[in-house]
């Protein structure tokens, strides 16, 4: 069973837990794209689950290479919110699933990449990514019907990546240059271990 398919089941069974007291569903947008979730309210906190939908394209440069990649995301976050005053909270859980980054030499006056070859790198994050916040929303004393939510926090995970280049490439750097531009572009994305979370949306509280 991969980590989403495990996200979806923990969060299908928090929808069967709805007995157990008063329920929220909500709506997000930010920087995991577009969130649709569920929240179980307890006494003193809340069990949260929802799903993450993300395609993103954006350009950065690395070693002597332009590229121009693509992000998808796709996520199962898993929470529990604690509320030391009011709508104020403290959350903490993880996201589970696979984040993939594809990233692509371009041809240009400041980037080292020969017309008609490729230079590609591809990264993914590791399926299980801790998450440590703060927010607004969901409180324990909300009354039912519309509130705001928001959420500023940071989740961590290690990455995995992948460097390939064509055999034009190839003979055009040598291999030492080619390691070389791997270790800039991997100096690069480390930087994607630490993501920021920052969400606004609406919830309904039955």
């Amino acid at each position: 069973m991969n980590q989403i398919t495990l996200g979806a089941a923990l969060l299908a069974a928090l929808l069967g837990t709805g007995t157990a007291g008063a329920q929220s569903v909500y709506g997000q947008v930010g920087t995991t794209g577009g969130t649709l979730g569920y929240v179980q309210h307890m006494d003193s906190f809340n069990l949260r689950g929802d799903l993450n939908f993300a395609d993103y394209s954006r350009n950065f440069h690395a070693g002597s290479v332009d590229y121009g990649a693509k992000l998808k995301f796709t996520t199962v976050g898993l929470f529990a919110d604690f509320f030391p005053v009011g709508q104020f909270r403290i959350t903490a859980g993880a996201f589970l699933g696979k984040d993939k980054i594809s990233a692509y030499g371009k041809n240009s006056p400041t980037s080292d990449v020969l017309p008609g070859e490729y230079v590609e790198g591809r990264v993914r994050t590791r399926t299980a990514r801790p998450y440590l916040g703060i927010g607004w929303g969901f409180g324990p004393k909300a009354g039912p019907g519309l509130s705001f939510t928001a959420d500023l926090g940071a989740s961590y995970g290690s990455l995995r990546t992948e460097y390939d280049v064509s055999p034009g490439m190839q003979r055009y750097w040598g291999n030492d240059r080619v390691q070389q531009e791997r270790r800039k572009f991997d100096d690069k994305v480390r930087d994607y271990r630490w993501a920021p979370v920052v969400r606004v949306g609406v919830s309904y509280r039955f």
